[in-house]
């Protein structure tokens, strides 16, 4: 196995000389605490946070971010011009790969023949810092415990299985990585952290690190490296790679620094190239990136579907219903669900990105109403889609009436809140509808 390592300064709670693993082989891990389960969060998250931007290159993970362009870690390996990326069982060739004279960043061009259809917006960098993030990976299993003193300070990595799985995390700083790596952000993998709280392994570079930013999950970091080796003694050599929660007590890196034991866990992290560091680098290089993509039906149904599927209407159509939720595609895109992940959601009051419409009674102007609130596609972002939000008291005749209220959240979504004008005195019973049409 082929690894680099690095020292620099982490600022914590104690200033620490830390080494970092980088591992350029083709093994990729989300371990978790809570569970050593190889089947864990090994399907969608259901929330639109990255997974469907997920691809491959040759086993190394990499994410569309223009129509001609993915971009990956620079160091996972020697690959060539001509080489395929595997995108939802989709092929793309590469035609061109462009590093990055500063960071570990490497952006690969593929044939202007075939383009994406859509692609991962990008992260500005204004809320990186203290966001969850979702987490990708492609591969390994949690190992052994590693225990010291007879206290269980994490796990050793398990064997490499090549299955993707994702997990969360805190993004709790950036780190410099000096002239050749630029800003890192770091995430440390701790004892009783957040729920799905996940590590990485040696090799899980050019896997994406999402934040929620205005409302859509944007890539803010490509995967680069983790905490390592971890050795309790010097009897045991090269020591072990492993996702600890607590350091303490052992000896780090290829130095071997030792790390205090202490009342409070020293847990390890892992690093993730800061794309907002790079975005004057991206954009100039990467045409169409920086931009939220446009985003039809049938580009939609690409980030779910594989060519296969999306042949046959009725696995991946607009009125099919893939995950058997009760929920067709049309819906499903028309109000930002995840057409894989069987999930009936009604949109969150006021803070809601995604769901159905929430219908409910309202006190307006000391008067009851009934209002719908709901997510709507910009038909500026390519949609082509029309929705009436409309009334009724008898289930049988429906009115567009009322007032509406449009709120945007970024390029692609806005909120709307209709106001029914009969109140609950005028009418005792109502009930409210949004109808979605989509062209042929």
């Amino acid at each position: 196995m082929y690894a680099m390592r690095i020292n620099m300064m982490r600022n914590r709670s104690l200033a620490i000389l830390f080494t970092l693993l980088l591992g350029a082989n083709p093994a990729a891990a989300v371990m978790f605490g809570e569970t050593a389960s190889i089947a864990h969060n090994t399907t969608t998250p259901g929330d639109n946070s990255g997974w469907q931007y997920e691809g491959t290159l040759d086993g190394y993970l990499g994410v569309p971010i223009a129509p001609h362009f993915f971009i990956s870690a620079k160091h996972i390996g020697e690959h060539n011009v001509g080489d395929v990326f595997q995108f939802h069982g989709d092929t793309y060739t590469t035609i061109a790969s462009y590093s990055s004279p500063n960071t570990d960043l490497r952006l690969w061009e593929v044939s202007h023949a075939k383009p994406f259809p859509t692609f991962a917006p990008l992260s500005s960098g204004v809320n990186d810092i203290g966001a969850v993030a979702a987490v990708y990976g492609n591969g390994t299993q949690r190992g052994a415990a590693f225990n010291h003193n007879a206290q269980l300070k994490g796990w050793l990595w398990g064997p490499r299985d090549y299955v993707p799985r994702w997990g969360r995390n805190v993004v709790e700083g950036v780190v410099n990585g000096g002239p050749s790596l630029g800003p890192l952000l770091y995430c440390s993998f701790n004892r009783n952290g957040i729920p799905h709280e996940c590590h990485l392994s040696v090799g899980d570079s050019g896997g994406g690190l999402f934040v929620l930013e205005d409302g859509l999950w944007r890539l803010a970091g490509i995967h680069y490296a983790v905490d390592g080796n971890f050795r309790r003694n010097a009897s045991e050599g090269g020591g072990y790679p492993a996702a600890l929660f607590d350091m303490g007590g052992l000896e780090v890196g290829s130095s071997w620094i030792p790390i205090a034991e202490a009342d409070e866990d020293v847990p390890c992290s892992f690093y993730s190239s800061r794309i907002s560091s790079s975005l004057a680098w991206i954009t100039s290089t990467a045409a169409g990136s920086g931009v939220i993509a446009t985003e039809s039906f049938a580009a939609w149904q690409k980030l779910y579907f594989t060519p296969a599927q999306i042949a046959q209407s009725a696995v991946s159509g607009p009125l099919a219903d893939f995950d058997k939720d009760g929920i067709n595609h049309l819906l499903e895109f028309a109000f930002h669900l995840d057409p894989i992940f069987s999930e009936p959601k009604i949109l969150d009051d006021a803070t809601g990105f995604r769901g159905l419409p929430l219908v409910r009674k309202e006190t307006i102007s000391d008067e009851e109403r009934l209002t719908i609130e709901f997510l709507r596609r910009r038909n500026d972002n390519g949609a082509a889609l029309t929705y009436s939000p409309e009334f009724s008291s008898d289930l049988q005749t429906w009115d567009a009436i009322g007032t509406v209220e449009v709120s945007a959240i970024n390029e692609r979504w806005e909120r709307v809140k209709v106001i029914d004008s009969i109140t609950r005195s005028q009418m005792s019973r109502r009930y409210g509808r949004v109808r979605v049409t989509m062209p042929p």
